[in-house]
């Protein structure tokens, strides 16, 4: 868009400049003409030079000093959004501590997920520059979310009939089993995440 802008306005000053020219090529201009029409076309030509680059680098500082404000803006928003996201992970952190290796517990209160799940349903999710950190995250609530819907049919499967299978265990006990599978890769998804976002974050710091 500058280039386009800088290449009429140069387009333009030829024009005025190359007008007297054709002009006195083709005709016989008298006195009056050297005195006034071509004294003010270059004046004006002489104006237009010396005017073009400070305008453009007006546009151009204006421009910048734009895009600097918008970019801090963008990472404030981007900044409060991973605090969020960093709350909720420490919180289902703290809750999946609690059952991790247990699996004749069966936990009442569900991973925490709710958040993630709102920020993907608004758009959110291109407030976050670093793709890698976009990752990171995205991975360790692929991993919650598993582990989350195994232990909510692990509860319903405790509160219906119980049938039990060959083997003697129950359709609870079986899912909770299959849950407590994931427990060194849940674990290990919200470190890395936390790890990364507290990395992010201290890039503003």
């Amino acid at each position: 868009m500058i280039k386009s802008t800088e290449y009429s306005l140069w387009v333009i000053v030829l024009i005025i400049i190359a007008t007297p020219i054709v002009y006195i090529s083709f005709c016989s201009p008298g006195p009056v003409f050297w005195e006034s029409v071509v004294s003010g076309l270059l004046a004006t030509s002489a104006a237009l030079v010396a005017g073009i680059p400070f305008a453009l680098w007006i546009d151009r500082a204006i421009k910048h000093k734009d895009e600097v404000k918008n970019n801090k803006e963008e990472r404030k928003l981007e900044l409060e959004l991973l605090e969020l996201i960093k709350e909720e992970l420490s919180f289902t952190n703290s809750l999946h501590v609690c059952v991790k290796g247990d699996s004749t517990h069966i936990p009442t209160q569900p991973l925490k997920s709710d958040l993630w799940a709102s920020i993907t349903t608004a758009g959110k999710l291109n407030l976050i520059q670093n793709h890698k950190l976009l990752n990171r995250i995205a991975s360790a609530y692929y991993v919650i979310n598993v582990v989350k819907k195994i232990e909510e049919q692990a509860y319903l499967a405790s509160r219906s009939a119980t049938v039990k299978f060959d083997n003697g265990r129950t359709a609870a006990s079986i899912l909770l089993t299959d849950a407590r599978h994931f427990d060194t890769l849940l674990s290990e998804s919200i470190d890395e995440a936390l790890r990364d976002i507290d990395e992010d974050i201290s890039k503003n710091t």
